[in-house]
């Protein structure tokens, strides 16, 4: 079944405000017709005062005919009807109702200004002139004939008449309103969108072709100018993790290039080998060659996965000067260096016990590679930090852009470090490993040779990372 399509953001919206808008005009006109038969009925009642109040003045100096009832002319859209107390007879009426039966009564009503309500008389003769009026309204008065009861109409199509004519106006000009807000919303929506959508095809380009080039950024700090900004932010990580990734990559496949082609050497040259006594010189190549390439792949392996955040930090107890007297031994048994390890104290911190250990064995195979004759192993406290130093009497390094020696593949002296068997990776591993432990990794200045400090936190690291794995 085909997925249904969903509405474009710029629709959405244009419905949502359309919607709106119909919701307020459905409203506005249900409170406009309510006011506007509000103000005609008031005003109706206004004019049945006046015209009753005319009627009541003529009357005052006018003589009723004792036999029939006196016609009265029409006040405007008022008609009037003037009977008896007791609402029996009709002894005046407006020319339009002249002849019709009594139309209503009097009851008494305290909330009436006159303390007067109309109550309509309604029978077969009456039901069809009452249909038509509205708004009644009665005064009780003095005739010629004594008291009387003064009773006051309004044509009632009058104010249906207005009301209808408002109502047919708002059912036609509000859907009119709505398109044209519509409308108006829709290029209004169109013209607010148009730089995302810039930016969008602009970005498309920018994946397409080349990384180095940027969104335009508009001027101001509205969302469009932020929006541009964290996109051109988010261009410069790509660009920078893009070069990255593809120096990483010519940096391991010249690495691994180097062992693999001693060792296909090595083979070739290895057919044409008779005699048995050097093969152990063949032997030794390959096993050297392949312990550097494993050393390299784990080193690669191990990158890769604390790159992509995957290298789980677990949190015991470890002594780092058990870690240092370890390597003092492994070195002494494997070169001929002399270890002195009088300067080590013991030093315990809360961390991963694998990821420090290989710390240490980075830092100490290093400085061996580059030792002429000896090792120092230091470890103290420093206020709540561990510290270990490594130095070693070789040559030395420059301290001041040692910093660059922690970057991945970069060696102090390429050609002896690729012949000794360095890859360029130890240190920075060694400077991953110390910042997930809280600590550092640095060159400090010695008289002669080089020396490694390690500051680590001895406080517990914090909790894995979700979706970590061991």
């Amino acid at each position: 079944m085909r997925a249904r399509r969903e509405l474009s953001i710029r629709a959405r919206l244009t419905v949502y405000f359309v919607a709106s808008i119909a919701v307020i005009l459905v409203f506005t006109g249900i409170a406009l017709v309510a006011l506007v038969h509000r103000s005609l009925v008031t005003s109706a009642s206004t004019r049945v005062s006046d015209a009753i109040a005319q009627v009541e003045a003529r009357l005052a100096t006018s003589a009723l005919p004792a036999q029939q009832a006196l016609t009265l002319p029409m006040v405007g859209d008022v008609v009037v009807q003037v009977t008896n107390p007791a609402g029996t007879a009709v002894w005046a009426a407006s020319s339009e109702i002249a002849g019709q039966p009594v139309l209503a009564r009097a009851e008494p009503d305290n909330s009436s200004v006159t303390g007067l309500a109309v109550r309509p008389v309604t029978t077969p003769a009456t039901r069809a002139t009452l249909a038509v009026l509205s708004e009644g309204a009665v005064q009780s008065i003095t005739t010629s004939k004594g008291p009387a009861l003064l009773f006051g109409f309004v044509d009632s199509s009058s104010i249906s008449h207005g009301v209808a004519v408002l109502l047919a106006s708002v059912l036609v000009s509000f859907p009119l309103l709505l398109v044209l807000a519509g409308t108006l919303i829709w290029f209004g929506l169109g013209l607010a969108l148009a730089p995302v959508e810039s930016i969008r095809r602009r970005v498309d380009a920018i994946a397409a072709r080349d990384l180095s080039e940027r969104v335009p950024v508009t001027g101001g700090d509205d969302e469009i100018a932020r929006l541009a900004r964290t996109v051109n932010a988010m261009l410069d990580r790509l660009e920078a993790a893009n070069r990255f990734q593809s120096e990483f990559i010519s940096n391991a496949s010249h690495e691994l290039r180097s062992p693999l082609t001693t060792l296909l050497a090595t083979v070739e040259r290895a057919r044409g080998i008779d005699d048995p006594q050097q093969w152990a010189r063949v032997t030794e190549t390959i096993a050297r060659e392949s312990r550097r390439l494993e050393g390299l792949i784990d080193d690669l392996f191990w990158l890769a996965r604390h790159d992509e955040g995957r290298v789980a930090l677990r949190a015991l107890d470890v002594d780092l000067d058990d870690l240092l007297f370890e390597e003092a031994q492994r070195i002494r048994l494997v070169t001929e260096l002399s270890v002195d390890t009088s300067g080590v104290a013991p030093v315990r911190v809360v961390g991963d016990p694998a990821m420090l250990k290989r710390m240490i064995r980075n830092v100490v195979d290093n400085a061996a590679r580059y030792a002429a004759a000896q090792l120092a192993f230091r470890a103290f406290t420093d206020d709540g930090t561990a510290v270990v130093q490594v130095a070693d009497d070789g040559t030395g390094i420059d301290v001041a852009t040692s910093a660059r020696f922690f970057q991945r593949f970069v060696r102090s002296d390429p050609a002896r470090a690729r012949t000794s068997g360095g890859s360029g990776l130890g240190l920075a591993i060694v400077a991953d490993i110390a910042a997930r432990h809280g600590g550092t990794a640095r060159f400090v200045e010695v008289a002669s040779g080089s020396c490694l400090e390690l500051r680590v936190a001895r406080v517990a690291p914090g909790p894995p990372s979700p979706g970590e794995e061991s």
